[in-house]
């Protein structure tokens, strides 16, 4: 599979606590990502990742409050397939060892060299994408192609505004569980307030595109999508 590395599509979690490396290693990352969120340790990377549910993670082994092997393993947890690379300045049969353990896709060593970091990615967008396809079946003729944002059928493409496109790529991100309001609103509306009735507006517009179906509401919790089945 050829991943194309100079078009972002995802979103990464990077934990480290020694700020230099923290900012010099964002820099480097920047160009690879739609967005990055950043912790100091442990406590504070298990907070992000369950705040905002990030595509990839790379995240040091030793941080104080909580290592990165104990993130890991609470990660763990909770999610079986987010992938995780982890990096550190000491070598270790028993952290490598753990780092199997835990199904983690890469043991870096640090100071970090850039072609095994870009190694390391590659191989987390091919899993991404194996695991999440571009193009996804919404009706029985509806198509949704996450990578250009664009929905068709057979015969034509559909337009949509943005913020539908911004709900849809949440949704379909998250297929197999319920989407928060508080997420909805951070991802769309993020530099504004969400009202209710903008929400409602948004839903109510796009389904009369998709169908009321494929949307589904779960009371005061948030939207979950609903995908054609063969």
């Amino acid at each position: 599979m050829t991943i194309d590395l100079n078009i972002p599509k995802y979103t990464l979690l990077y934990v480290e606590d020694e700020a230099h490396i923290r900012m010099v290693t964002k820099m480097f990352l920047e160009p690879y990502f739609t967005k990055i969120y950043q912790a100091e340790n442990g406590i504070e990377g298990l907070e992000a990742y369950r705040e905002f549910k990030p595509d990839i993670i790379i995240t040091d082994i030793e941080m104080p409050k909580m290592s990165g092997l104990e993130f890991c393993k609470n990660i763990r947890k909770e999610d079986k397939i987010t992938p995780i690379i982890i990096t550190t300045a000491y070598t270790s049969v028993e952290y490598l060892l753990e780092a199997v353990s835990l199904n983690l896709i890469k043991y870096l060593g640090k100071p970090l060299k850039e072609e095994e970091l870009i190694e390391s990615l590659e191989i987390c967008f091919e899993q991404l994408e194996s695991a999440n396809p571009s193009v996804v079946r919404l009706t029985q003729e509806l198509y949704y192609d996450t990578f250009n944002r664009s929905l068709s059928t057979k015969n034509k493409l559909i337009s949509i505004p943005s913020s539908q496109q911004l709900f849809l790529d949440i949704l379909i991100k998250n297929k197999n569980r319920v989407v928060s309001y508080t997420e909805i609103e951070y991802d769309i509306w993020y530099d504004k307030v969400m009202t209710q009735d903008s929400l409602r507006t948004l839903v109510r517009k796009l389904r009369k595109v998709v169908g009321k179906e494929t949307i589904e509401n779960i009371s005061k919790t948030g939207y979950k999508i609903r995908l054609f089945e063969n």
